[in-house]
């Protein structure tokens, strides 16, 4: 299990808080990631999986509503922090690595991922004068093609 591995699951964290807990849980389910035995052991239920997959799924639709907050004001930066933190520790005690390690390294990826991801949508929606949701859409395709290509170490 790699470090880019944690770093890559806790950007998306940042980006869709939902999304790098619904990837280690899918990962985990299909015994991918061996989390038994430790704290994270829950995120290996089918069940668990599937209800982190269409809340994902949500997530996906309610970052494109007018009325949902920015990612950066506080309660969400925390989500997505607490979320990019679980994703993080649950790649490093996989590997048999310190918690706390990746738990810093998760953590950091969200935060720093949740900022750029907020400015560089803000960025392009000025510069193309395309719609934001459209826009959005481009940071959808991020988060599957990063969570994809992060679990790629795992397997």
């Amino acid at each position: 299990m790699s470090a880019s591995s944690a770093i890559g699951l806790g950007a998306i964290s940042g980006l869709r808080s939902l999304s790098g807990p619904a990837f280690i849980s899918r990962a985990a389910s299909r015994g991918h990631l061996d989390l038994e035995g430790t704290p994270f052991a829950l995120l290996g239920s089918s069940r668990l999986s599937k209800t982190l997959i269409l809340m994902e799924l949500g997530e996906f639709v309610g970052d494109k509503l007018p009325m949902t907050p920015s990612r950066t004001s506080l309660p969400p930066l925390l989500a997505r922090a607490v979320s990019g933190a679980v994703v993080g520790a649950a790649v490093f005690v996989s590997g048999g690595r310190r918690a706390a390690t990746g738990a810093v390294l998760g953590s950091s990826a969200a935060i720093v991922a949740a900022f750029a991801g907020e400015r560089l949508r803000a960025l392009a929606v000025e510069k193309t004068d395309l719609p934001d949701p459209v826009v959005a859409l481009a940071g959808d395709a991020t988060v599957l093609l990063v969570g994809h290509r992060s679990l790629r170490n795992i397997r």
